[in-house]
């Protein structure tokens, strides 16, 4: 089992996915349209895509390069992610690639000290979101306009809309949660479900089964699985889980915080496939252009979409990175 020494852990924050709030005051910076100027993501017409982040296309494909920066002031600004797409007649495709010096992939992870175990840990992520259906407020202000970020009180803070009618679809790419198994939590934005709850307009798109559930125990004071002999590694897929056995470990012992299963159905509509290598994360993602779901945007090429973009550094909440420009993809 793998020691927590070797992977550098900051701290743990809930997540609340804010994906373009500006820093702290009553309007996103993110948010001032006369400031921001639109920024084009090309897309290149393919004769097939796949998830190859080395594949020959990718070499006619231009880059945007979007500098992030700090959702909240005070906080530091964020890498500059490169991005490229390509599309054929069914799949838009998407490489995102950016610095992170460290690979973090130990969310919510066990360690166990020969008594008790302690939590700690998160992942890093990315998000694009995009409009499902026409958006004139979207296409001018980019994820702003999905930002409630009035009130003084950070922790009020949400992403969604004040009108059922106006829905975001948000692609959530995970390091530990979701990218073992090659896919990125499709979720969508709209109302607050609970006016209490600013993580209640935020939903998972609908699956027939599948998807990660924390692994904890009753009490929640330590683990409810671990992985079955002869299984080592940073998951816990489903299947492979088998009770905690503290008898079984040592000093140390690390112990994922989460069982991992594909969702089936919508939630699980984009894949995906992330590698980091050599102090850099080199994310594709691929979906249908139209999925004949509800709860996703349509691609209509050669219609362009805006969208927005958000980083997240080992973590979650504010401590994320945001494009602060309005973002387009366009087709070629």
């Amino acid at each position: 089992m793998k020691k927590l020494s070797i992977v550098t852990m900051l701290g743990l924050l809930l997540v609340l996915l804010l994906a373009a709030c500006g820093g702290g005051s009553a309007e996103p910076a993110a948010g001032n349209a006369s400031a921001s100027q639109p920024v084009t993501l090309t897309a290149v017409k393919v004769d097939a895509t796949s998830l190859d982040a080395n594949a020959p296309y990718w070499a006619n494909a231009p880059v945007l390069s979007v500098d992030t920066k700090a959702a909240v002031d005070g906080n530091p600004d964020g890498p500059t992610v490169k991005l490229q797409a390509v599309y054929d007649g069914q799949y838009l495709v998407i490489r995102s690639e950016w610095a992170d010096p460290t690979e973090s992939v130990l969310k919510n992870a066990w360690t166990w000290d020969g008594t008790a175990f302690t939590k700690s840990g998160d992942e890093d992520r990315i998000m694009i979101t995009w409009p499902i259906g026409n958006n004139a407020e979207f296409a001018s202000k980019g994820c702003a306009a999905a930002c409630h970020n009035s009130s003084e009180n950070q922790d009020e803070w949400w992403m969604g809309s004040d009108d059922a009618n106006i829905r975001y679809d948000n692609w959530h790419w995970k390091s530990a949660r979701t990218n073992p198994l090659g896919y990125t939590d499709d979720q969508w934005w709209s109302v607050l479900a609970d006016p209490a709850d600013p993580e209640s307009s935020r939903y998972g798109d609908a699956k027939d089964s599948g998807g990660y559930s924390d692994n904890v125990n009753e009490d929640k004071s330590g683990p409810q699985y671990m992985n079955g002999a002869g299984i080592t590694g940073d998951f816990i897929f489903k299947g492979d889980e088998v009770a905690i056995d503290t008898a079984a470990l040592v000093a140390g012992d690390v112990i994922p915080g989460f069982v991992l299963a594909k969702p089936v159905g919508s939630r699980g509509d984009v894949d995906a496939n992330g590698v980091w290598i050599n102090g850099n994360w080199v994310v594709v993602q691929r979906r249908l252009l139209n999925t004949g779901h509800d709860d996703d945007a349509v691609f209509t090429p050669p219609k362009p979409m805006p969208f927005g973009l958000s980083v997240v550094d080992n973590g979650g909440g504010l401590p994320h990175t945001v494009g602060p420009d309005v973002l387009t993809l366009e087709w070629k």
